[in-house]
């Protein structure tokens, strides 16, 4: 910054050339919100003096601004093959950017520079990328006191347009090993950059010879890829080659090679090309872009992707087979009927007819499919597909130790030892018919996922998630304020994007000097507890909290930890709201309401057994809430503080003939899971005598369930088994056992899924399902935290 040539103009107004901050403040909204012909409209509106009058005069004014790595435009050459377009690469020096991206003082809190070992009850933990194996051999060829910045790539492609013409973009992101994984993969933590978008080849043929040349012109397709890369990497392979004097965060420098450890990619049209590189007796590429990088291995660098190779898999393979078992009808039915929980995916129209879904519904649909194909699919069925969904949770871990890595390999053999009952029930089909083999390329990359873990860490942190959304925020959205045509969209999108950093990086250099705060003396100062935030956003709240309304950022996870209800032991958060849903309602009134009959009777019990028998609050009105908030520390990132889950307790109505209420884990009692439907969330009126310390919190009025079997005692579906809890009067009548328990003795919200049978009954809806049945699993897979955390305590 200090650099810029226009530092000296910026002594006596940050914000030059823009003649204060609000013009700089219209100018950035106009800027990230509109295009050129709806700015120009915008300007020619009567409105106060401004020192830019046009368009081109306001983009000239941020092309003034601080630099950052600039974006270059190459005519390539198609070997003699005729194109419709000319053909330019738009890239930048990779070099340039990694030095950008080592140098952000924002990363300084969440950047590792040396391998190291982490001993975890006597095994090596395998977490980040430097504590793994090929951190500890690349530092070991390298000169004494250099520094390693690994290089991880991701490449895609995607189509611009939707429904007219076909415009494709084909992006390449790079980020470095450095920067610790939980913010790599936060596409909206900027620790990504775009650093080429490869040109999308269209050639001129005569139809009289396209079948002779297609092969030849797919091989000039790939063979025109890597000698893009060659371009954009040449100096960054030379670093890795020669090392590079790099200044890191905190303002020191540092003796850096630059070796690739990882490039995420799916794969394009990989199965055409090896057909083609037949028909002219080639094996693949002869001159990959990796063959003069030091250190590349595509052994390693071709890390297994949880995104395509599992949840991709489970939905091409896994969803089918049980589909071709149960029926779409029947599996559609039982997906409608469960219990719908607030912040998460419910599937209103069943999965069947979905062609084409997101990673985030494929891990959806994985969350209850186990329990939901119990009854008509044979133990042995069950057990395989078990086998296979444990094998991608335990993937997805951020942290592995051997012990971990062996179990997450023996539900894969666990796999391999069950899957002949899936080709007995004929449930792997093609379009000939059933397949009686499982030569499946993705299943078969599933083998090396224990061995990319030794050598580059935990696998999730690697996933295409990050590119995929990437490829919105770099193509897709920018594409839409282009003028759409063939010969200049992508460098129209190249202007726009290149815009948005350039005006993200001045507005918080125009804060830091407004302000006269050095970036680097205050990073050091970081929080105890982690919430999802942006790290310049996080910066602001700390430092100058006043200036968080005029940044634009995710807000963070609200943190109930600091304001909220607490556990007895601090491990859970409870939030519930300063107005209640109902006031001043006695407790007959309410059992009325809540069509709980036993409730004044149990209340009564429990003040006694708090108060005595002649307390005077057992006339106490009561206040109650529809919904309370639980939130806790994450199970896999312990220092990292989850969203909170909501969960509700509504009274019956005419929607809800029974109420609508979730289930919760309560303090266990024994080595078994305490399990309770919450009826009713309750507090004492303040109104009257002083309330005792133990009255004080919210209650709540929940019904049990009891276990009636044990994961082991189902091994195909290794889940909980549990049951209403019912109490017998003595004229055979069933009442639901109820019980008075505090807010904060709750754990965890769960989910429960019924136990069907062979066939569901069609009048059961996801509003009445936790009632209509009796028996239910305790499910497992609801999300990852729950699976570690029952995984860890209970089984």
């Amino acid at each position: 910054m200090e650099q810029d040539d226009f530092e000296p103009m910026r002594k006596h107004n940050v914000y030059y050339p823009f003649s204060d901050r609000a013009e700089w403040e219209l100018a950035k909204f106009l800027c990230d919100n509109l295009n050129q012909g709806q700015i120009t409209r915008f300007l020619k509106l009567l409105w106060w003096p401004l020192s830019f009058k046009t368009t081109k005069q306001l983009f000239t004014f941020m092309d003034t601004l601080p630099k950052v790595p600039q974006w270059r435009c190459t005519p390539m050459h198609t070997d003699g093959y005729a194109t419709t377009h000319p053909v330019n690469l738009i890239w930048r020096d990779a070099l340039e950017v990694v030095h950008h991206i080592f140098g952000n003082p924002i990363f300084a809190n969440h950047m590792e520079y040396d391998p190291y070992e982490i001993n975890n009850n006597g095994e090596h933990e395998y977490r980040e990328w430097m504590s793994c194996e090929h951190a500890f051999k690349i530092q070991d060829k390298l000169p004494i006191g250099a520094t390693i910045v690994p290089i991880i790539l991701a490449s895609d492609k995607t189509p611009a347009t939707r429904h007219t013409d076909s415009l494709e973009m084909h992006p390449m992101f790079l980020t470095i090993g450095n920067i610790h994984s939980e913010i790599r993969m936060k596409a909206t933590l900027h620790a990504w950059e775009c650093i080429a978008y490869i040109p999308s080849l269209e050639y001129i043929t005569n139809s009289d010879y396209a079948g002779l040349l297609e092969a030849r012109l797919l091989l000039f397709l790939q063979r025109f890829w890597h000698s893009c890369m060659d371009m954009v990497f040449e100096k960054l392979k030379i670093a890795s080659h020669m090392g590079e004097f790099m200044v890191d965060p905190m303002g020191c420098q540092r003796y850096a090679f630059t070796p690739l450890i990882t490039h995420v990619f799916d794969p394009w049209k990989f199965r055409e090309f090896q057909e083609a590189a037949k028909k002219v007796s080639l094996s693949g590429i002869h001159k990959p872009f990796w063959r003069d990088w030091k250190f590349a291995d595509p052994a390693v660098f071709l890390i297994p992707e949880i995104l395509h190779t599992g949840h991709k898999f489970f939905f091409d393979h896994i969803l089918k087979w049980c589909k071709e078992v149960i029926g779409a009808n029947e599996l559609d039915a039982r997906f409608r009927s469960q219990h719908k929980r607030v912040g998460t995916r419910h599937f209103t129209d069943g999965v069947s007819h979905i062609n084409q879904m997101t990673g985030r519904e494929h891990h959806n649909i994985q969350h209850t499919l186990v329990p939901t194909i119990v009854g008509v699919t044979s133990p042995g069925f069950t057990r395989a597909v078990c086998a296979l969904i444990y094998f991608i949770y335990k993937a997805q871990a951020p942290t592995f130790t051997d012990s971990s890595i062996n179990s997450m390999s023996d539900s894969l053999s666990e796999f391999h030892t069950y899957k002949h009952f899936i080709l007995e029930a004929q449930a792997r089909t093609g379009t000939s018919g059933p397949i009686a083999h499982f030569r499946i390329p993705k299943l078969e990359l599933f083998n090396s996922f224990a061995r990319s873990i030794c050598k580059s860490g935990a696998i999730i942190q690697y996933s295409a998630d990050v590119s995929e959304r990437l490829l919105i925020t770099h193509c897709k959205t920018p594409f839409q304020r282009t003028s759409h045509q063939r010969a200049t969209f992508t460098q129209q999108v190249v202007n726009i994007i290149h815009r948005q950093d350039v005006m993200r990086q001045f507005d918080f250099y125009a804060l830091l000097c407004q302000q006269g705060i050095s970036l680097v003396n205050v990073m050091d100062d970081e929080f105890d507890e982690v919430v999802d935030m942006d790290l310049t956003f996080s910066w602001i709240v700390r430092v100058v909290p006043q200036e968080m309304q005029c940044f634009q950022a995710i807000r963070p996870v609200r943190n109930h930890f600091l304001k909220g209800l607490l556990s007895d032991e601090a491990n859970a958060a409870f939030h519930v709201t300063i107005a209640h849903d109902l006031a001043d309602r006695s407790a007959t009134a309410l059992a009325q309401l809540y069509h709980l009959p036993n409730f004044p009777h149990i209340l009564s019990q429990y003040l006694d057994g708090v108060s005595g028998r002649n307390s005077p609050f057992h006339s106490r009105l009561l206040k109650v809430w529809f919904k309370f908030r639980l939130q806790l520390h994450s199970r896999l990132r312990p220092c990292n503080i989850m969203p909170s889950q909501q969960v509700q307790a509504i009274p019956p109505s005419n929607n809800y003939p029974y109420g609508y209420c979730d289930v919760v884990l309560l303090q266990p009692t024994a080595t078994a899971p305490c399990i309770a439907q919450v009826r009713m969330v309750f507090t004492l009126s303040t109104r009257g005598s002083q309330l005792p310390v133990q009255l004080k919190d919210p209650f709540l009025y929940v019904q049990l369930f009891e276990v009636t079997a044990l994961p082991e005692a189902e091994p195909h579906i290794a889940m909980y088994r549990v049951r209403c809890s019912f109490y017998t009067a003595p004229d055979g009548s069933r009442t639901r056992i109820g019980k008075i328990v505090r807010l904060v003795d709750v754990t965890h919200a769960v989910e429960l899924i019924p136990i069907y049978g062979t066939t569901l009954d069609r009048s059961v809806t996801s509003v009445t399902s936790l009632e209509r049945y009796d028996d239910f699993y305790l499910n497992s897979f609801s999300d990852k935290e729950w699976y570690h955390t029952l995984h860890a305590d209970y089984i």
